[in-house]
């Protein structure tokens, strides 16, 4: 763990060192990448650890946004309690629809948490009055901490997202190091055999799925404090598909390489837009490249590439 610890500890520096002269619009550029690879850790809790392949990313992420957006409107002192509150909110409600998700076996989890997207966009749609239905919100209160002020700007959502993604692979590490965290791989292995071996399957999972919950909710916190403004449209399956495209390409249950992935490849992605038509091409030249690359390198096919 203290050698993976350090890997996380030299990437984010050199992330701050980038982050430390970038101008605005690629400091923008690169809190959107972070975003993502925020949101790829929260996933990795779910499919790296536990095996449940979820699609739920974007109604999670979207739910901390809009709770944390209202919320803030209401209180605007109230950063230290709403923060928190909201994630121990979607922690206890990811972990809550867990369990009956579960019940429907591994063929179908996939698709009913895909079903908690399409609740989410509805519900958001259907109280437009508190949401703005399908034309967003604006975020009128940014978060504030004592000692630190008002976070505003590009600089202090960076810092955010950094600071985030060390607790979230810190968190990672030491559930994947601990007794639950083995009950948890027992389970992604053989379901059968670790519930033979008195495993709590349901409970077990429902933990790893309610941690990715909450990250993703405070990714969209984040997200919502970064941009001033929120649509459903941020939230939708793309941001769901995207994620766990990435995790697969750097390989669910690895830490480093699933954000470094995200990171190289999203730099590189915005990079072509200058191709104009050629643009969505190049993009899926890249992530296929990237997906052929990752499965040999589990295969053991290419012996060249870091494993």
């Amino acid at each position: 763990m203290r050698r993976q610890l350090a890997h996380l500890g030299i990437f984010l520096l050199g992330l701050c060192a980038v982050g430390a002269f970038l101008p605005g619009v690629a400091l923008l550029t690169l809190n959107q990448h972070l975003f993502l690879a925020l949101n790829v850790l929260a996933l990795n809790f779910c499919l790296g650890l536990g095996g449940q392949a979820s699609m739920a990313t974007g109604a999670f992420c979207g739910l901390g946004a809009y709770a944390s957006v209202i919320l803030h409107a209401l209180w605007p002192q109230g950063t230290l309690l709403i923060v928190p509150g909201v994630a121990l909110g979607v922690y206890v409600l990811a972990s809550a629809v867990s369990k009956p998700l579960e019940k429907l076996g591994e063929g179908f989890l996939a698709m009913a948490t895909l079903c908690l997207c399409l609740i989410f966009h509805n519900l958001v749609l259907t109280f437009s009055g508190l949401t703005g239905g399908s034309n967003g919100m604006m975020v009128p209160v940014s978060p504030s901490l004592p000692l630190v002020g008002t976070l505003t700007g590009d600089r202090a959502n960076f810092f955010a997202l950094i600071a985030l993604i060390a607790l979230g692979g810190y968190l990672f590490l030491a559930l994947r190091d601990s007794r639950q965290g083995r009950a948890l791989m027992a389970c992604k292995d053989d379901a059968l055999a670790a519930s033979s071996c008195g495993i709590d399957r349901l409970s077990t999972r429902a933990l790893s799925f309610g941690i990715g919950g909450a990250l993703s909710a405070m990714a969209g916190m984040v997200l919502a404090n970064s941009t001033g403004f929120i649509s459903p449209g941020q939230f939708d399956l793309g941001l769901s598909l995207k994620t766990l495209l990435f995790l697969v390409i750097g390989g669910p249950g690895r830490l480093i390489r699933p954000l470094a992935a995200v990171v190289a490849l999203e730099s590189l992605i915005a990079w072509f837009h200058q191709l104009g038509d050629a643009t969505v091409l190049a993009h899926g030249l890249i992530l296929a490249i990237a997906l052929v690359a990752g499965f040999w390198r589990e295969s053991g096919r290419a012996r060249l590439l870091p494993r």
